[in-house]
């Protein structure tokens, strides 16, 4: 009973946290229908702007740089106000352009918002730790509850503000004019500013508060475990969001009580199960994935926000911005528009310059790197045919990728070299086979985790999804007996065929291209389909496609199908060309980098997704040239970050838009319709 209890309360403690992140982060959701994957880096800047606010000195930018040295509650105040300006400019700047953009837009300009932030911070306090001033509440002794549960006096502190911000908070909501304001432009921003309401107003000061909520959540999560440091919002920022969804997202005390129910079986599974601690993260996000099959709207939320969401997923042209901008973007979508019209003649064109510059790139750093945009290009192509194709918002790709590369990697290396002590170079073959093999084996993984998703749209699918990708994340890194955990699995030999060694640059290079050539093909004859048309169909009016006799779940299930395919197939090659995996090549930034690989070249569009990835990848290497990128190398993310912000604000449907395939639903003929039906 001594242990139960004491663990109860360090859920208590958790919980009041996970609990403030999740107002924090409902709140902007409630207002915007917007999933702001930069809540945590504001949840750590509130801890970094503490801190330094609390510190007689402290190191910026690589200089001693003095500081006031404030009590904690007077830094928690300055920084939580200072995080809430930040919001509202963020708002002004990047998401305000973009409300009636397409529902990609948005997200793609926050996981921007995000790289930029946190590659400002690394580059502002440096990658190191910084310490947390001690509070002098901190050093006294610990409260003694019946006998046997022991909580430090910042332990109470911590529960207590959280308690009485979330109380605060909903008073405010509930009974002043900008918190009615905030209800009213939740339920339907149109209708609110035809009553008169300032909804840009009401949104900037919903950002400002969040942002403070964000801020005083990370500056307690600091003061707790005692550090801040420049990635640290990212899992906070991953729990708030599952906070939020458990108790219904849009709801502020459905998300406290996600966020307390997070907290407490985060601390009992991680006292009870055997090796819990390492197994804590996977527990929350089975949690989460079984309360949306079995509830998708959450404890306390409304069933009408499982729907497809505000706007088209691929919507149209921004009327903001600059017209010499717009007309500069719209001439290069023109110019890829006419290419894609040009047919065959044009993918061979490509084909051959693609060929032309693998043999006479003299550098193999930069074959290497092409070499890269080409898998990369791949990869995002497989979630191209379920997000641009399907119109399914999809944040679990990633799992698919690595079914393939760790099936490869543990037949070559774990199976046959260390226990069978075989050569890879006598069974080179194997990798032929392992190509559909793992293509298969993904399309079925696929097919599995997409089956519970079929009653889910929109938002919580998304979230869905992306809680099945961090699950296997965490199945990798723990399952030692099977993927060698967080050490990887070295040595997986390079391709070869027939005995010749395919491990150069170059070879590679072209090894990437023809299975290019193979991946666009297949997808392109699929896309053109039947099955094809149905996807469209699906993505531009699921109810309208039902009405017309198309088996709605079964083409879903198909896209899933051909989508884990591809990264299954790709995640093969992946891996014999790096020679190295662990679980940190599939975090769910990895899938959050292909989504914005497809947004940025054009959802729904072939060449696309290379586009996408030859701008990130080829960005990257450019940017090393820069003399303060040299002297500062994160800073090259936060610059790639503000052109894809600029991007999404100027051109949210992506630079080849007008190369996405059209495509019609042929009229269903009666057989058909009763069979499908």
């Amino acid at each position: 009973m001594d242990y139960l209890g004491q663990l109860l309360a360090n859920g208590l403690v958790l919980g009041a946290i996970y609990a403030l992140a999740a107002v924090a982060f409902t709140l902007v959701y409630g207002v915007v229908r917007l999933v702001n994957f930069a809540f945590g880096e504001l949840f750590m800047l509130g801890a970094f702007l503490t801190a330094s606010l609390m510190l007689p000195e402290v190191r910026l930018i690589g200089m001693v740089v003095p500081m006031p040295g404030f009590s904690l509650p007077v830094a928690a105040a300055g920084a939580i106000l200072l995080t809430g300006a930040l919001g509202v400019l963020v708002d002004r700047i990047a998401y305000r352009p973009l409300r009636n953009a397409p529902r990609l837009a948005p997200l793609i300009t926050s996981i921007a918002v995000s790289v930029v932030l946190q590659s400002l911070a690394q580059t502002v306090w440096g990658a190191e730790e910084l310490r947390f001033p001690e509070f002098h509440l901190a050093t006294l002794p610990p409260v003694v509850l019946f006998d046997s549960i022991y909580l430090s006096v910042m332990d109470l502190v911590v529960m207590a503000t959280a308690l009485a911000a979330m109380l605060g908070l909903s008073a405010f909501i509930a009974r002043s004019s900008l918190g009615r304001a905030m209800r009213a432009s939740a339920e339907d921003q149109m209708a609110a500013t035809l009553v008169g309401i300032p909804v840009n107003r009401v949104v900037a000061a919903a950002f400002a508060i969040g942002s403070g909520f964000a801020a005083l959540a990370g500056l307690l999560y600091a003061q707790t475990y005692g550090f801040a440091h420049s990635s640290m919002g990212f899992l906070p920022g991953l729990k708030a969001l599952t906070a939020a969804v458990l108790g219904g997202i849009g709801s502020i005390p459905g998300a406290a009580l996600g966020g307390l129910i997070l907290g407490l079986v985060e601390a009992l599974g991680s006292g009870y199960l055997p090796n819990g601690t390492a197994w804590k993260d996977a527990i929350s996000f089975v949690l989460l994935v079984g309360l949306l099959y079995l509830r998708p709207q959450g404890l306390l939320g409304k069933p009408e926000l499982n729907s497809a969401g505000r706007g088209s997923l691929l919507g149209g042209a921004s009327e903001f911005g600059a017209g010499w901008l717009r007309a500069a973007f719209a001439k290069v979508d023109g110019g890829l528009a006419r290419a894609a019209a040009a047919g065959p003649r044009a993918a061979l064109a490509l084909l051959a310059v693609a060929i032309l510059v693998g043999l006479l790139v003299p550098s193999d750093y930069w074959l290497r790197i092409l070499t890269m945009v080409v898998i990369y290009g791949m990869l995002a192509s497989g979630l191209n045919v379920i997000v641009g194709f399907a119109g399914l918002l999809d944040l679990g790709f990633v799992a698919f990728w690595a079914v393939g590369s760790y099936l490869t990697s543990i037949l070559f290396v774990l199976v046959l070299k260390d226990q069978f002590g075989v050569a890879p170079a006598d069974i080179w073959w194997l990798l032929y086979l392992n190509l559909p093999l793992a293509g298969l084996l993904a399309a079925g993984f696929a097919v599995i985790l997409g089956t519970p998703t079929l009653r889910l749209r929109g938002d919580y699918l998304a979230i869905m999804t992306l809680g099945f990708g961090e699950i296997v994340r965490v199945v990798a890194i723990n399952w030692m007996d099977l993927t060698n955990g967080p050490m990887g699995i070295r040595g997986i030999p390079a391709p070869n065929l027939f005995g010749i060694a395919l491990g150069s640059p170059r070879a590679q290079f072209f090894f990437a291209l023809a299975l290019a050539v193979l991946v666009v093909f297949a997808i392109a004859r699929l896309v053109r389909s039947y099955v094809g048309r149905a996807w469209v169909a699906i993505r531009e009016d699921e109810e309208a496609a039902e009405a017309m006799g198309v088996p709605t779940a079964r083409y879903k299930l198909y896209a899933y199908a051909a989508s884990g395919f591809v990264g299954g197939f790709v995640g093969v090659f992946y891996a014999h060309t790096q020679q190295y995996i662990s679980p940190l090549n599939f975090s769910l930034f990895e899938n959050i980098l292909l989504l914005m690989l497809v947004v940025l070249g054009g959802l729904g569009t072939f060449i696309g997704p290379f586009i996408g990835a030859l701008i990130w990848i080829v960005f990257l290497q450019l940017a090393l040239d820069l003399p303060f990128v040299q002297a500062y190398p994160e800073t090259r993310f936060a610059l790639l970050g503000i052109v894809l912000i600029v991007l999404m604000v100027f051109r949210p449907q992506g630079l080849a838009a007008s190369a996405r395939v059209a495509l019609t639903m042929p009229g269903t003929r009666p057989a058909k319709a009763k069979e499908a039906a």
